[in-house]
């Protein structure tokens, strides 16, 4: 224990347990933790174990095995989860504690090289002494007393510990960003402007005959104004309704593509939008592509025919994304035939080394709400940096595929959780 200096109060004794579940609590619905299920359950498992006394629960294939669902005979040569998952505990702890947990009592540490947290508390802040009343003599307030001049220490320490502070969360910042702009550092400073190619979905018009139908039913309809058609299904044919090519764009898409626009105008970067359908292979191999769009992107489909996770179409031409590694994971949201949907899963791929020869970034949700938040995640430091943190070093040289998983609540998609990730 270190000697409590002069004007501190620093606790000798340890939290208890009700006091290290109450510190738990507001870690674990804090901002920092509440976007990472993974870490969730990491740092809540060692840290109730911990209390238990249970430290044999403690190690690298228990916590594979507890935690992540790994086999306890699982090799864990290759596979790094536990210490990544470690790892971006302890950074989630450190963000926690320069921002919302600066002021609570007891602090929770996962240590580097260990998985058994410490629990201690944090020093506390001197009470500033007040201020002399006017009926004081003068001599009880002058710069020269002895309480004037402990008021000044605590006041200069105050000054002191915001200024840390601050410092602190500047600092966190600044590697925040700098981190987004590692990610996207190949397509701020390549040559020419940013090629972004978008899905062009296959709409379907009714034609002159089915509005004539409709308006049998609906006489004295208001002609300026779109309404869903009203037809019978027996009065219509397949000839009723004629496909649009090239025309449209997804809500979700133009969303995506706005986002990603203004992330680059803020950098001085240039972009073009194209459609894919009028994007040839050669368009490619002159800029850097960030490709949006799954099914309705034919060089999405193209450039990923080949890797871990991938887009599919199920029976019934359901959407999934499935791990061709393991032959059995698959992630398929529940849509309805209106598209809406109560989740959803996003694939986002970073490739230094894709088939163009260039830079390509694509990226999707299998509904149009996944793809809305992709491009929210790739043009917000907040939402992108965090996830990167899961993954092994040297990443940015490396191919990168992430599979996200999304709530939708109403119309929203909820902050996604990193499901799992290839880098190569």
């Amino acid at each position: 224990m270190l000697p409590q200096k002069e004007g501190s109060k620093v606790s000798t004794r340890e939290p208890e347990r009700a006091e290290v579940m109450a510190a738990l609590e507001s870690v674990l619905n804090s901002a920092a933790f509440r976007g990472s299920k993974r870490c969730h359950d990491f740092l809540q498992y060692v840290v109730t174990k911990s209390l238990e006394g249970n430290h044999e629960y403690l190690k690298e294939r228990t916590i594979a095995a507890e935690v992540f669902g790994r086999k306890l005979a699982a090799d864990l040569t290759e596979d790094t989860i536990v210490r990544v998952g470690a790892r971006e505990v302890r950074k989630r702890l450190a963000q926690y504690y320069m921002l919302d947990g600066l002021k609570d009592p007891v602090r929770i540490d996962l240590p580097v090289g260990s998985y058994a947290p410490l629990f201690h508390y944090q020093e506390e802040a001197p009470a500033i002494e007040p201020k002399g009343s006017e009926e004081e003599p003068a001599a009880a307030v002058a710069p020269t007393t002895t309480k004037s001049r402990k008021w000044w220490r605590f006041a200069i320490a105050a000054i002191a510990l915001v200024a840390a502070a601050t410092a602190i969360v500047m600092q966190a910042q600044r590697q925040v960003q700098k981190e987004f702009e590692l990610f996207w550092k190949p397509a701020i400073a390549g040559r020419g402007p940013v090629l972004i190619v978008v899905p062009h979905p296959i709409v379907y018009f009714p034609t002159a005959r089915a509005y004539r139908l409709h308006d049998q039913k609906h006489p004295g309809r208001d002609q300026a104004l779109q309404v869903p058609l009203d037809v019978p299904g027996k009065d219509l044919t397949g000839d009723d309704f004629v496909p649009v090519f090239q025309q449209y764009v997804g809500f979700g898409d133009l969303v995506a593509t706005a986002k990603l626009t203004q992330m680059f105008g803020l950098r001085e970067k240039d972009t073009r939008v194209r459609m894919a359908s009028r994007t040839e292979f050669a368009d490619m191999r002159d800029s850097t592509v960030v490709l949006l769009g799954a099914f309705t992107n034919r060089w999405t489909i193209e450039l990923t025919k080949e890797f871990r996770y991938r887009f599919r179409l199920d029976v019934g031409n359901k959407p999934s994304l499935v791990d061709m590694q393991t032959g059995t994971r698959q992630w398929a949201p529940e849509k309805s035939d209106n598209g809406h949907a109560t989740e959803d899963y996003i694939l986002v791929c970073r490739l230094p080394k894709s088939k163009t020869g260039g830079f390509v970034y694509l990226g999707a949700g299998l509904t149009n709400y996944g793809t809305e938040e992709l491009g929210r995640i790739l043009a917000d430091p907040q939402a992108l940096v965090p996830l990167l943190w899961r993954l092994p070093a040297g990443w940015e040289t490396k191919n990168v595929e992430l599979v996200l998983h999304s709530q939708i609540v109403g119309e929203t998609s909820t902050a996604p959780e990193l499901t799992a990730f290839q880098v190569w």
